[in-house]
């Protein structure tokens, strides 16, 4: 529900100031750090319910006493239309991790910084999270959700663009999605009207939409406002760099220490310094990833009676190992599963050609492997495999020649799994 300001809000004090300061729009607006639509939104009375630090910007570009700023910074809150009940901002944001996520601080703060200062920058800038499955891409943009929420004062609304067994969402339906969750005017039956309203929407309001699973750069698109006062957080499957202006975070498998130290918070220090050559073995087993480090660390907290060298045997036989990295509802071969159902048939199918290969490869071993029939088309599945998350560049020889390698769950999976009978290698639940 949009309000209504009086002459006593923040909107009669803004443009009072700055018509006596004898500023424009664009004075104020290259003073303050704010852009000129901003401006005019707070001035009109678009923007409802205006954040505290950009009305802090707005009184010190114009030099305010006290007694004129606190004026300024009374916000307005209950000046709303009569008539009708206000519907609450939306609140959807899966609860957060409740671990620590080591080694990802340095991340969540940048990408906390990034989202809470949109308000200066002259367009939208998404702010994407890219990685393999079970690297944590989902908690680490939850985690950065939670920490901003109270800057988003006119909502937080959560997608999974594609949830299990279901189709992904198209742009059309997430508009929608978007547009029932924000509230106010129903959608138009029109795409194009219905994009136009949640471009309105977000521009005029501070919103924060979280995207979760996403895989290609037309469902981010809708969102894309210029001089936009909302934010958006996407974990992508894969790399979307046909979107302009993006700020794109890779994140892949932990250091060693980091490793160790998240193993060290579910299971505690003592026990793992007690069991080192175990708790390093388990660390191998997991490459590292922070979904295995996380389910094996539970499933060790839940049994204290038992050893981290029993943990270490379950994983020492790969053709085991995604079977045994589940507890409770997580599992990470169903992150790996849902990661391989979203992939096109033509790289599912190169990709359980390369299932086999424990090692490193180049363009030439996909030639003659079979995988391709030329360089030039191994030169463009291997692109699209390092983009879609299911391999990384291992190195670069000394001749300039790229070396790739499956990442090892991928790998466990197409091997292990893909042609093993249910019982052999089932599926757990949700991730």
């Amino acid at each position: 529900m949009s309000e209504t300001l009086t002459s006593d809000t923040s909107a009669t004090a803004l443009v009072t100031a700055r018509e006596a300061a004898c500023l424009t729009q664009e004075d104020l607006a290259q003073r303050s750090g704010l852009s000129v639509r901003a401006i005019r939104n707070l001035e009109t009375g678009h923007t409802s319910r205006p954040r505290r630090q950009s009305l802090l910007l707005l009184a010190e570009a114009l030099g305010l006493p006290p007694a004129a700023a606190d004026r300024l910074l009374s916000r307005p809150g209950a000046g709303h239309r009569s008539g009708s009940p206000r519907r609450l901002p939306p609140a959807e944001l899966p609860a957060a991790p409740r671990h620590r996520l080591v080694g990802r601080e340095p991340l969540i703060a940048s990408l906390r910084t990034l989202v809470t200062t949109r308000e200066q920058r002259d367009h939208a800038q998404p702010a994407i999270v890219v990685g393999p499955p079970g690297s944590g891409k989902t908690s680490l943009v939850l985690q950065t959700a939670h920490g901003v929420r109270d800057q988003f004062p006119d909502g937080q609304v959560f997608v999974d663009l594609h949830p299990a067994s279901s189709p992904p969402l198209g742009p059309d339906t997430l508009v929608r999605r978007i547009l029932r969750s924000l509230g106010g005017v129903p959608a138009a039956d029109n795409p194009e009207e219905a994009g136009a309203q949640l471009r309105d929407v977000l521009s005029t309001r501070h919103v924060l939409v979280v995207l979760d699973n996403a895989d290609s750069e037309a469902q981010i698109r809708p969102l894309l406002v210029e001089d936009v006062s909302s934010a958006v957080l996407v974990a992508a499957r894969r790399e979307l760099p046909a979107l302009p202006a993006q700020s794109l975070h890779r994140i892949g498998a932990l250091s060693q220490w980091d490793a160790q130290a998240a193993l060290e918070e579910l299971v505690g220090p003592d026990r793992v310094q007690a069991e080192q050559q175990a708790a390093l073995s388990i660390l191998r087993s997991c490459a590292r990833l922070p979904l295995a480090l996380h389910i094996a660390g539970l499933w060790l907290a839940a049994r204290p009676h038992r050893s981290l060298r029993d943990m270490a045997g379950r994983l020492l036989f790969e053709q085991d190992r995604l079977r045994a990295l589940r507890v409770g509802d997580l599992s990470l071969q169903s992150s790996v599963a849902a990661h391989h159902r979203s992939l096109p048939l033509p790289v599912q199918t190169a990709l359980a050609q390369l299932g086999t290969a424990n090692d490193d490869f180049g363009v030439n071993d996909l030639v003659t492997r079979g995988v391709a029939p030329s360089r030039d088309m191994a030169m463009e599945i291997l692109d699209e495999l390092l983009y879609r998350q299911v391999l990384h560049i291992s190195q670069i020889d000394d001749d300039g020649q790229i070396r790739y390698r499956l990442y090892d769950a991928v790998r466990l999976y197409v091997s292990h799994c893909l042609t093993a009978s249910p019982a052999g290698c089932a599926a757990g639940g949700r991730v």
